[in-house]
C-alpha cells in the first residue's frame, strides 16, 4: 500500500495531468468532498460533477503549484496548501490561492476539504 505521502502527491498530480478518471479513484464510495462554498457533495458521484470544471477543457492553461504539504500519519490526515495559477490566451498569469485538507482510511481519500483565501473564490494577477 501506498504511503500517506505518496497518495497526496499522486492525488494532487492528477489535477495537473488533466486525469479526471485517475482523481476519481483516490475517493472512497462513500467520501464527501466539501468545496470552497461549503457545499457538501457526498460519493464518488457527486464529487465527480462538482470537480469535472476543473478538468474542462477552456480558453486558458491551469497549473496547481503545491506550496507545503503537512502529512500526519497517526491522524491519516494531509494539509496541502496550493497556488492555482491560469495562464489567459494572451499571456496574462493569474493565481487562486488555497487550502485542502485531505483525510485518508485505507488508502483512499474519505474527506476532502477545500478553502480558498476569500469569501467568494477571487483571482489575483501575477507576475
Amino acid at each position: 500500500m501506498k504511503s500517506l505521502s505518496e497518495i497526496v502527491s499522486s492525488f494532487m498530480g492528477t489535477f495537473n495531468t488533466g486525469d479526471f478518471g485517475a482523481m476519481l479513484e483516490f475517493f472512497s464510495e462513500g467520501s464527501v468532498y466539501i468545496d470552497p462554498y461549503g457545499v457538501e457533495h457526498n460519493g464518488v458521484s457527486a464529487i465527480g460533477d462538482a470537480l469535472a470544471p476543473s478538468f474542462e477543457v477552456s480558453d486558458s492553461k491551469s497549473h496547481y503549484q503545491i506550496t507545503s504539504t503537512i502529512i500526519d500519519e497517526g491522524q491519516s490526515m494531509a494539509l496541502v496548501t496550493w497556488t492555482l495559477v491560469i495562464t489567459a490566451p494572451d499571456g496574462t498569469k493569474s493565481a487562486i490561492d488555497g487550502l485542502d485538507i485531505l483525510h485518508v482510511q485505507d488508502g483512499k481519500i474519505v474527506l476532502k476539504n477545500a478553502f480558498c483565501k476569500a469569501n467568494e473564490l477571487t483571482i489575483r494577477k501575477v507576475a
